[in-house]
């Protein structure tokens, strides 16, 4: 198979490229711990599209990971590098889906925890499930075909640290394909806030507040998220190894919000829980800690303070 060849005269930085591979490689790693953790360990409990988004981010690292061995020197082979194309294209706008489906998720079961009311059907979650799913594979499919079909377009970025798409028509045909699929689903979270915000009472807004702040975090990772994912398929005339560093920041907010909590912690060091000797020192006048303990705890668990 033919290879691509390269069409900048960059001279590639060794130093750029080695950071770069490990940043993701680091951060591939510690997502992967966190994941697993919560599939085989007993004492972690989390929710389905918490596992699809946790997911996504691990695969937006090793995305850019497949070129490894292939990024100084000469060109990678077309296949990789369309496939490389593929599935980096792909993976941005699977993040921020994945995060969408999760705050529907979290607010919906939010509304219900303040209205007393039945939280998100099975055939919801799974609807929540199967939607970034479905985005990831269309974005798939389509940049694959469009690699095979034009590999004369394809080649690595100017700071050889990944491979994209150099047609201006077919990138930003890709890139602004993103925006409208998670603008849907923005409108759809928008109309959600809202219609919880206006349903809480005083005293439902001093019991939930904990959660509504962790809420707002995962609020705004999701919108860094998506501004990531459209920036990032820029066509940037010049190398610019410190921006394509900066792709490594949504995996590092994303491990120390949701990978630095104490059930996790408690599994990695071995550390007994406690929680049935918290929960009985705690006073009588406190209903609010027990109402925690619905399926949103599930999405995101509290943390120690």
């Amino acid at each position: 198979m033919d290879d691509v060849g390269p069409k900048t005269s960059f001279p590639a930085s060794i130093f750029y490229v080695m950071l770069f591979d490990i940043l993701q490689g680091l951060l591939f790693s510690l997502l992967l711990l966190v994941l697993l953790t919560a599939q085989f360990s007993s004492a972690v409990k989390r929710s389905k599209t918490w596992f699809v988004f946790i997911g996504s981010i691990v695969g937006w690292c090793a995305s850019y990971l497949l070129l490894f061995g292939h990024q100084i020197g000469d060109g990678p082979p077309v296949g990789l590098c369309a496939f490389q194309a593929a599935v980096i294209y792909s993976t941005n706008p699977f993040g921020p889906s994945a995060a969408l489906a999760l705050e529907l998720e979290l607010f919906i079961n939010l509304k219900a925890l303040v209205n007393q009311t039945g939280g998100l059907g099975v055939k919801g979650v799974w609807g929540l499930v199967l939607f970034p799913l479905l985005v990831y594979c269309i974005m798939l499919a389509w940049v694959i075909t469009v690699g095979l079909s034009h590999p004369n377009l394809l080649e690595r970025e100017p700071a050889h640290m990944f491979c994209h798409i150099r047609s201006p028509t077919d990138s930003e045909g890709i890139s602004l394909a993103q925006p409208s699929v998670v603008s849907a689903a923005l409108a759809m979270l928008h109309k959600r806030k809202v219609g919880a915000s206006q349903s809480t009472s005083t005293a439902s807004l001093l019991s939930t507040s904990d959660l509504i702040r962790r809420n707002s975090f995962v609020t705004a990772l999701t919108v860094f998220g998506v501004v990531m994912a459209i920036t990032s398929y820029s066509q940037l005339s010049e190398a610019n190894p410190v921006w394509n560093l900066a792709l490594a920041g949504v995996p590092i907010v994303t491990f120390f919000l949701f990978g630095t909590h104490m059930d996790f912690i408690r599994v990695w060091f071995c550390l007994s829980a406690s929680s049935n000797r918290t929960t009985a020192q705690l006073p009588a006048r406190e209903p609010a800690i027990p109402l925690f303990r619905i399926h949103s705890q599930e999405i995101l668990a509290d943390r120690s303070h």
